[in-house]
């Protein structure tokens, strides 16, 4: 998975079940039973076949979600 790749899903609200998957390196039933289980733990509403990314960050305890995301670079003069 390229950086860019991981940038573009985690830009959205939801992820895929096969998005999911893809990050985590898992099987689509794999990847399928960790969602159901991350949103078992979510009090947010839920749509069936999508996690939330918050719900995401919230279940593996991430603060710093910035480094999910390409910081703008400041060319020095």
């Amino acid at each position: 998975m390229t950086y860019a790749r991981r940038e573009e899903i985690f830009s959205k609200e939801t992820m895929s079940i096969k998005e999911f998957g893809e990050i985590m390196n898992l099987s689509y039933q794999m990847a399928a039973r960790l969602i159901r289980e991350i949103k078992r733990k979510s009090s947010r509403p839920q749509i069936e076949g999508i996690l939330l990314i918050e719900d995401y960050f919230d279940y593996y305890n991430i603060n710093d979600k910035q480094r999910y995301f390409k910081g703008e670079r400041q060319c020095e003069q």
